[in-house]
């Protein structure tokens, strides 16, 4: 069972007493749960009425794939360098400044037309949101112990899960050919206001239990690639999510479409065929419920392990990735099989596609869980093992070459081979190009980080601080 201080609904009243930020450390952490929200909203959005859009502006997989890819170019190529200049000025400018322009760029998705302009919004949302991660993560970290950290980060990240499943079922109401654009015109707005709420934060360097590192003494970019790359853990953590995000970038910007393509009215269900706003609302609920208790058991399940395993931020990551891999396999595979059963064959078209559906929709669940406990535990592990002062950059360092490495290339990728797998079978294969790629990099992933894991000892203590201290054993 894990220690009641690590919940981050307890002791506030003993962090106020040790640190007297007690009550302010919960606004920062309801605030940038709020940004976390809005972030992954106005993100999913856009994968929830992606089946409208694709059909009405006429884009084939390739191109509609090509809109996922730049945002993540824009978001990867931008957070390393916004990172360090976090470091060197301040972190909530950074952070207000970014929430701001992913906003307006949300609210320019709207107004899109043609490939050309949907192109350049999307790339837009990417330079805001490539602000965030690097900058937001140690600015929330220093406000609460190293002992709560991957609990806190935990929560945090929930509030993303929450954003994308609110963003996926918001999406949903409004995904029809007259409708859609206002999603965006919508979500633009609560973006701008919490940016304005940023820019009056106070900031704090470091937390309780960090290495006493001078907050002040500010790092060369050079010196600070070098030492960040220098630590063994920052490598395996860079793999581990290079892999898996190439796996969540891929199934989570094409889930509606594979839905739509599998039961949907491409599907040869005829009237039984799933709607397209359901499919939206059918991903939602599952990356809602499947990644919430997933992102937030993470975060127990590595104060669980601890004990035994030093290294447990880590190791947590990987293990769930590598369980995730059969679930999705399951989950994908299943309509293949379903489709060589001969009883089920001779059901009606609405008993296909309640089968169908429903057999996906619990093997998502499980893949959905699992594909996001790593979130918490290696967001703090990464904390962990940076001095305080290279944060920022060098989580800006890692997400840039994760992303570079991982999930940049990911929606292009799948949808080029759907596009190819087309000409040799009939109708689109979406469902097909996921499977073929996406347990590969989980597997892949999952092995870095239970490989890594034994390097985080060594990377803590030599920052000067005890590992047990660091992971509150």
């Amino acid at each position: 069972m894990s220690d009641v201080s690590d919940h981050p609904a307890m002791s506030a009243a003993p962090l106020a007493a040790r640190s007297g930020v007690g009550v302010y450390a919960w606004y920062v952490f309801w605030l940038m749960c709020g940004l976390n929200f809005i972030n992954y909203a106005d993100r999913y959005i856009f994968t929830a009425v992606s089946d409208t859009v694709q059909k009405q502006l006429n884009f084939n997989d390739f191109q509609f794939g090509l809109f996922g890819s730049a945002f993540l170019i824009v978001y990867s190529l931008v957070a390393f360098p916004l990172g360090y200049l976090s470091e060197r000025f301040s972190r909530k400018i950074v952070v207000g400044t970014g929430v701001a322009l992913w906003s307006l760029a949300t609210l320019l998705t709207g107004r899109a037309t043609d490939f050309t302009t949907m192109f350049l919004a999307r790339s837009a949302v990417g330079v805001g949101e490539g602000s965030y991660y690097p900058s937001g993560t140690p600015l929330l970290a220093a406000w609460f112990t190293v002992k709560r950290r991957s609990s806190i980060l935990s929560w945090w990240g929930a509030s993303a899960l929450v954003g994308a499943g609110i963003g996926f079922l918001f999406g949903g109401f409004f995904d029809y050919p007259d409708t859609w654009r206002f999603a965006f015109y919508i979500c633009a707005v609560p973006g701008l206001i919490l940016a304005t709420m940023m820019f009056f934060l106070r900031d704090r360097e470091r937390s309780e239990g960090d290495p006493e590192i001078a907050g002040t003494s500010k790092v060369s970019l050079r010196e600070t690639i070098s030492r960040s790359w220098s630590i063994p853990t920052f490598r395996a953590i860079l793999l581990q999510h290079a892999m898996g995000f190439f796996a969540l970038a891929a199934t989570s910007y094409w889930l509606v479409i594979y839905l739509s393509d599998t039961y949907g009215a491409g599907s040869g269900y005829g009237a039984a065929a799933l709607k397209p706003s359901f499919a939206s609302i059918l991903a939602g609920g599952l990356l809602v419920l499947g990644g919430i208790a997933g992102g937030i058991y993470g975060g127990a399940w590595s104060n669980r392990m601890r004990r035994k395993h030093i290294g447990a931020r880590v190791r947590t990551g990987g293990m769930g990735f590598l369980i995730a891999a059969p679930f999705l396999i399951m989950a994908l595979g299943a309509p293949y099989v379903l489709r060589l059963i001969p009883a089920y064959q001779a059901q009606a078209a609405s008993t296909q596609v309640t089968i169908g559906v429903a057999i996906f929709a619990l093997l998502a669940l499980g893949a959905s869980f699992f594909l996001n406990v790593y979130n918490g535990p290696t967001s703090a592990a990464l904390q962990d093992v940076l001095p305080p002062n290279l944060r920022a950059a060098g989580g800006g360092l890692e997400l840039t070459l994760a992303h570079i490495l991982g999930d940049i290339y990911a929606p292009a990728a799948v949808g080029a081979l759907s596009v190819w797998l087309g000409t040799l079978l009939p109708g689109h294969q979406i469902g097909l190009a996921l499977l073929l790629t996406c347990p590969l990099a989980l597997i892949g992933a999952g092995v870095a980080g239970i490989w890594g894991s034994r390097f985080y000892r060594a990377d803590v203590e030599a920052l000067g601080v005890s590992a047990e201290t660091m992971v509150g054993v």
